[in-house]
């Protein structure tokens, strides 16, 4: 138990402190959030209190990919062969089971040892202090007594770990292995000292805390006598003896005030290192590293954490859309996933670090809803390069029912090499072969149709159809430079990205957005000129009347006294103008209030979403007829005074002077 403990100020300021001094700094934020919190005074474990989490799994871990029903799904033709039968022996069949039966038996045992090693591993030692540990922590409670802002959202009492941020619920058998008993509770309404026995840990506690016989208060009469109190209304006549107790002090803290740069910092320093099972984490905040990272997740396969086997990174305010980034180490494969937005639409990169040229082994994906040609995924391999489409007009390797099966061209290989043309048509209906036609340059008919029974193609579509495959060869080269110029033009942009990354800015950052800055400043400065230059000047309520009398240098008497008259009747009308305006708005708002009233009062043949929109509008209606019931009020014992100022403005405006000369 510490001797000494520091305000939250102080921990706020430092950014350091024990656990009861990080708890009670979380529990004075989480109660002005609205939450019923306590700190919680009690017995925890070795590793929770001295903050070792090396022993539990990593909480930050990513979500593992989620393989699509359509993957999962093996198609199977009604139409494929069946077998042969297989006539074997049963007793060369008993030998081969038992002999599987012993591999798996042996495969077992071998997985049973695994797992018995990696336990005697990962146990941890006696701990010879078990349940002597002091540890404080952070409770929160329902709040069902008095309905508090979180009431709705906190339904069960769970435990909140300040040094690490992390909750716990009570119905889980791994927080009675941390928090081994609670001592006591306390925050800003109460002291409240355990009663009960934590002989199994947390888990059987009663956390009704106005029963005194299980948690004893300090102030008696912070529970229920004062809901009690609160019960009485002013008007009735309550002359019951009232207890004298002894009252909360009151904060010995200053406003804890967190400045938005420091509540964006989130950690010391902007950086946190923390050491789970296997797995390290380093977590920044936004814009401490250079290059946006804000999160770093190292997988090793060994318990020191010195072989890694997958380096998982998380990005933000990045120019160039990338957001998460995972580097599988024994494969040298990095798989880089962009947002949309980038002028190239790339999507997803998978990418050897190794590999930087044209030719390496790559793949490309693209949001195809963006881009104006469908291009979905490009796959580059050293000996070919694929390109994926979508919503294609000419369809390409997709069955065109507008054209036979015999004139629908599925796949056409362009063999530069050898000096040919092979086309291969799409599968007629009921067929199992396809039409193939091979030409080569120079031309010769090497149509190879399966069906002895088709029509012979005529010399001269033959000649049309390989003059528009030379064409299509000669657009193939230019389409395969092209997507190499792309891959070419990624990899150019991506390496200045990743040399010098540029980290955006949101317009609304009024701490990093120099342009925003400025140009808000100086519209503060501005308003600030303007409500200086509206005090200076004197507004004169007399110019009007005076410009109708051609703005004399000075007023006679009876002038004076009719520029003082046509004023104050105008002041009057216009007093009297605005009361019958609100008089008039709230007439019409009382209609439709008893409109609404008497439509809800013939609610039987409603649904309950009418009835619920009926009484939205009603209680709304109700609201404005106060507000305007108080606004009138308010206007008629205010127009006498206003009137009376004034007049005793323009008795002493210099105009009118004469008003007063004998």
């Amino acid at each position: 138990m510490p001797e000494v403990i520091r305000s939250p100020s102080w921990v706020l300021t430092n950014q350091r402190g024990n656990s009861f001094e990080y708890s009670i700094f979380l529990t004075s934020l989480l109660l002005g959030q609205g939450y019923n919190a306590y700190v919680a005074s009690g017995y925890a474990s070795r590793e929770q209190t001295t903050y070792d989490m090396s022993g539990n799994p990593c909480p930050y871990m990513p979500e593992p990919a989620k393989i699509s029903p359509e993957s999962k799904t093996s198609s199977v033709s009604k139409y494929q062969l069946k077998p042969p039968a297989q006539f074997q022996s049963k007793l060369l069949l008993e030998i081969e089971a038992a002999r599987l039966k012993k591999l798996e038996q042996e495969e077992q045992d071998k997985q049973f040892e695994q797992r018995k090693l990696i336990m005697e591993r990962e146990r941890l030692p006696a701990d010879e202090f078990w349940g002597q540990r002091v540890h404080a922590w952070v409770v929160i409670l329902p709040d069902n007594q008095t309905g508090g802002a979180r009431h709705q959202e906190v339904l069960e009492p769970f435990f909140i770990e300040p040094s690490s941020g992390q909750h716990y619920s009570l119905d889980n058998h791994q927080t009675n292995l941390l928090y081994h008993g609670i001592e006591s509770l306390w925050n800003d309404r109460n002291y409240w000292v355990n009663m009960q026995t934590c002989e199994k840990a947390c888990e059987e506690i009663d956390w009704n805390l106005a029963d005194n016989s299980l948690w004893l208060s300090l102030l008696p009469s912070e529970t229920i006598k004062e809901l009690e109190m609160e019960m009485v209304k002013p008007d009735e006549d309550f002359n019951g003896h009232v207890d004298k107790h002894l009252d909360m002090p009151t904060s010995y803290v200053e406003q804890i005030d967190i400045q938005s740069l420091d509540y964006e910092r989130r950690f010391p320093n902007g950086r946190k290192t923390m050491m789970f099972k296997k797995t390290k984490v380093e977590l920044f905040a936004p814009y401490v590293q250079m290059d946006g990272l804000i999160e770093k997740i190292t997988v090793h396969e060994d318990y020191e954490c010195e072989k890694a086997t997958h380096v998982y990174e998380k990005y933000s305010n990045r120019g160039d859309k990338l957001f998460q980034s995972t580097f599988f180490v024994g494969e040298g494969i990095r798989v880089d996933l962009y947002k949309r937005g980038r002028s190239d639409a790339v999507k997803e990169h998978h990418y050897s670090i190794d590999g930087d040229s044209v030719t390496d082994e790559r793949t490309l994906e693209f949001y195809d809803v963006v881009r104006s040609d469908g291009l979905s995924k490009i796959q580059v391999h050293p000996h070919y390069l694929t390109q994926h489409y979508v919503g294609r007009k000419d369809l390409l390797y997709y069955r065109n029912d507008k054209l036979p099966a015999t004139k629908d061209i599925a796949v056409r290989e362009f063999c530069i090499k050898d000096n040919k043309i092979e086309l291969k048509y799409h599968y007629k209906e009921d067929d199992v072969t396809r039409a193939t036609r091979t030409f080569i340059k120079p031309s010769d008919r090497g149509d190879r149709l399966p069906d002895p029974l088709a029509p012979l193609e005529k010399s001269l579509d033959l000649f049309y159809l390989l003059e528009t495959q030379l064409k299509e060869e000669e657009q193939s080269v230019v389409y395969v430079h092209e997507a190499e110029r792309l891959i070419n033009t990624f990899l150019k942009l991506r390496k200045s990205e990743q040399g010098i990354p540029k980290l955006t800015v949101s317009q609304f950052d009024r701490h990093r957005n120099d342009e925003a800055k400025a140009a808000m400043f100086a519209h503060e400065e501005t308003l600030r000129e303007q409500s200086e230059r509206q005090i200076e000047e004197e507004i004169d309520y007399l110019q009007p009347y005076l410009a109708r009398l051609g703005n004399p240098d000075k007023l006679n008497k009876n002038q004076a006294f009719q520029v003082q008259q046509e004023c104050l009747n105008d002041f009057k009308e216009t007093l009297v103008n605005r009361a019958n305006r609100i008089w008039r708005k709230l007439q019409v708002i009382r209609l439709n209030f008893e409109e609404l009233q008497r439509q809800l009062a013939q609610a039987d043949d409603l649904t309950k979403e009418e009835i619920d929109s009926l009484t939205e509008r009603a209680t709304e209606a109700n609201f404005e007829m106060h507000t305007l019931d108080v606004r009138l009020k308010r206007h008629v014992e205010l127009s006498s005074t206003r009137y009376q100022s004034m007049l005793s403005k323009l008795n002493s405006h210099p105009r009118l002077s004469s008003l007063s000369e004998q």
